[in-house]
């Protein structure tokens, strides 16, 4: 069973990480690893400082009174979580692997903050894109490849371009960012891989066989074969 990583000798700030969805605070910038499936901050709580993924993965996320869950973003190393406005959260924050956060200062250079918030402007109207008008399969290749895109590392495989990935979400996060059942998100990743587009071993390593004709379905400019 894997343990949190911390300097020797250090006691790890975060309480209470044995149970499910704990919420935290971080309290040190360069921590011990954040559990899979800790809850940094909720829907509805009091604003949260904002943070650097510096590695592993965030879901940010809101949820109807029902329990239905709307996957807002997947956010890699490099970007930051807890941006917003007014002082209370619009979304929950929650770790999909093991995760280091580092707090990002108030005093962060106006410039970097704008263009985070450029960011996360240009993949909310992406995603209303994807959930508005891409069929299923569209939607499950533009997902592999904005993966591909924050975590993706050259592949150990002859064909040029290939690219290989931990796949941190499960199928049902896919389904909750992507709008489709778990099923639907199961179908299309086998049509992926029999199509020869993507190969998956041990549930959670994907490679990304030929991007670009991935790309070509992601865009709507290539069926995907039954």
């Amino acid at each position: 069973m894997l343990q949190m990583l911390a300097p020797h000798g250090a006691t790890p700030p975060f309480p209470n990480l044995s149970a499910p969805l704990a919420e935290v605070r971080i309290s040190q910038v360069t921590g011990p690893l954040l559990p899979p499936r800790t809850m940094v901050f909720r829907e509805g709580s009091a604003g949260t400082p904002q943070y650097r993924v510096v590695d592993g993965c965030v879901a940010t996320a809101q949820t109807l009174s029902d329990g239905r869950r709307q996957i807002i973003d997947l956010i890699g190393p490099g970007r930051l979580i807890g941006l917003g406005f007014g002082d209370r959260n619009r979304c929950s924050a929650e770790t999909l692997g093991f995760t280091r956060l580092e707090a990002v200062s108030e005093t962060m250079a106006q410039g970097e903050r704008d263009q985070a918030f450029a960011e996360m402007l240009a993949r909310s109207q992406a995603l209303v894109m994807l959930l508005g008008r891409k069929t299923a399969p569209e939607r499950v290749a533009s997902a592999l490849l904005d993966l591909a895109g924050q975590f993706g590392r050259p592949a150990r495989d002859k064909r040029r371009g290939a690219i290989t990935f931990h796949l941190y979400p499960t199928r049902g996060d896919l389904a909750d960012w992507l709008g489709l059942t778990l099923e639907t998100v199961s179908r299309c990743l086998s049509r992926l891989k029999k199509a020869g587009l993507i190969d998956i071993r041990q549930g959670d390593l994907v490679t990304l066989l030929d991007p670009q004709k991935l790309s070509g379905i992601a865009a709507g400019d290539r069926p995907l074969s039954p």
